[in-house]
């Protein structure tokens, strides 16, 4: 077999109308000659591919992808014109021959390094460059079709994984014993370890199972939970701890798939679970059931945030939500697609209309030092009528 047989028989592609729509639609907000994508989601996200490379989208023409390895691979897997590039040395002289009299260029000044900025702006040292991130976020905020129809086979690779975690769970199993059979579920059914967060740090990670005191142990994640880790050099996440009865349990998996995540927790554990984690968890469900209801097209972001923070006051764990004092995080909920902060965000202080098919995973969490932690997260489609989750592992808290 070939190489184009060999993926034709054993990859999918993303369906050429999706990035020709998608490339459309970009143009018309495009505000420089071109725009020179270097992300790798953004270059899959409008060419299907994540060959390395950088992704050229003139304002009135088709898109050029040049790629440094592989060419014969892009070929297959893009559908606009792939052209091969020895080095970043010739980027400068490729764009000015494709582009010509090119003035300005859109590019992602969020994620570039400063070494390939450098180098971008003295090969073209008489072209301005602009920022062109934002305009690439709130496009890919909204999914189409076929986008949440791909993360629908996400969240069913994840809630397999959570079916055979519940199954499998017993006494002195180590966190890391359980978190590999969920790992080894999750790639059985296509996860693709595809975790990338835009600007931010993900190392290997897929999620993680905490018990117990691991649960409410911080670290350096921009996350509710962290969890002990192995050793310094991976300071978070599920270690040698056994699992225990009368603690919670947390499975905190994403799902991958063609590039898409979805993020979903869920809370159980060995009884007797302690009753105020269960008093805390209806908590957590009363908040899922306010966001079912309230999370809607037209809605704002902010005001849907300072709802779940509302409860949570009333409540008496207010000062352990989302952390405890000093180790608290300022979000509960964050848009997925092709990277885990994908827009929008529900978060303090931020506002953004939520817009029908955008897709938010949202996380409400209660940690208590020295005991655990609870919480449950679900992947929302937002509709006109409410939130509809893609997650639809049982909701409840399971006592084993």
């Amino acid at each position: 077999m070939n190489l184009k047989e060999i993926l034709e028989t054993y990859t999918p592609k993303v369906p050429e109308d999706e990035l020709k729509n998608r490339v459309k639609a970009f143009q018309k907000e495009l505000e420089a000659d071109c725009a020179l994508l270097i992300h790798p989601p953004d270059i899959y996200y409008y060419a299907g591919t994540k060959q390395e490379g950088f992704l050229l989208i003139p304002k009135e023409s088709e898109p050029k992808f040049l790629v440094l390895k592989h060419a014969e691979r892009a070929s297959f897997e893009c559908p606009f014109e792939v052209i091969p590039l020895k080095s970043t040395k010739v980027l400068g002289d490729t764009v000015k021959e494709l582009v010509p009299s090119v003035k300005s260029i859109a590019t992602e000044l969020d994620v570039i390094t400063l070494a390939l900025y450098k180098r971008l702006t003295k090969m073209l040292s008489e072209v301005q460059f602009t920022d062109v991130s934002q305009k690439i976020r709130l496009q890919k905020a909204a999914k189409s079709e076929w986008e949440i129809e791909t993360l629908k086979k996400c969240a069913f690779i994840v809630m397999q994984a959570y079916e055979k975690v519940i199954e499998s769970v017993k006494e002195g199993m180590t966190e890391l014993e359980l978190n590999a059979l969920a790992v080894a579920e999750l790639r059985k059914n296509g996860h693709e370890f595809g975790e990338t967060m835009r600007g931010g740090r993900m190392e290997g990670f897929a999620g993680h199972i905490l018990s117990g005191i691991s649960a409410a142990t911080p670290s350096y994640m921009n996350a509710p939970l962290n969890g002990i880790g192995i050793s310094p050099a991976m300071p978070a996440g599920p270690s040698f701890k056994q699992i225990k009865r009368g603690e919670t349990i947390l499975f905190d998996f994403f799902g991958t798939y063609m590039g898409y995540l979805v993020d979903m927790t869920r809370t159980f554990g060995l009884s007797p679970i302690p009753q105020k984690l269960k008093d805390a968890y209806q908590v957590v469900t009363e908040m899922h059931q306010y966001l079912k209801e309230n999370m809607k097209a037209g809605s704002n972001a902010l005001d849907i945030f300072n709802g779940v923070i509302e409860i949570a006051q009333k409540s008496p764990f207010a000062e352990n939500f989302m952390g405890y004092p000093g180790n608290k995080v300022n979000f509960i909920g964050h848009g997925v697609g092709t990277e885990i902060n994908d827009f929008p965000f529900l978060a303090k202080g931020l506002e953004m209309e939520l817009k029908e098919n955008m897709v938010i995973a949202v996380e409400p969490k209660f940690l208590f030092p020295e005991i655990g932690a609870v919480g449950m997260e679900n992947t929302y489609l937002i509709t006109k009528d409410g939130a509809v989750s893609l997650t639809q592992s049982p909701e409840e808290l399971i006592e084993k």
